[in-house]
């Protein structure tokens, strides 16, 4: 595979990942974490994030949803990209060094 195609695999990639919003988020909030965060608090905070409230006035079914996607969709994503770490015993995320090259990719975490 030449550079060029490299590259383009590369930025394809990193268009996948921050397409969903709950990847954007659940990116920045790990960002704002030193520790790894459990994904419970993850989905907590996400939910907070979507809803624009506080997390006392979601329902816990949609909490729940939003775990699930977390847990069966969007976590195993990031972690297939090498940007987070996944700790199944733990149920807990943390970056991966590989996700300090988003720090380029910046902008595209913030846009909703």
């Amino acid at each position: 595979m030449s550079n060029l195609q490299q590259a383009q695999e590369s930025i394809n990639s990193m268009f996948e990942v921050f397409a969903r919003h709950r990847r954007r988020y659940a990116l920045r909030e790990l960002r704002r974490h030193a520790n790894p965060m459990e994904l419970v608090d993850l989905a907590d905070e996400i939910a907070v994030r979507e809803n624009e409230t506080l997390i006392t006035d979601i329902p816990a079914d949609e909490v729940k949803r939003i775990y699930m996607s977390l847990s069966h969709t969007h976590i195993p994503k990031l972690e297939e990209e090498d940007l987070v770490l996944y700790d199944q015993e733990q149920d807990s995320v943390t970056l991966a060094e590989q996700a300090n090259h988003i720090e380029q990719h910046q902008d595209f975490l913030t846009i909703n």
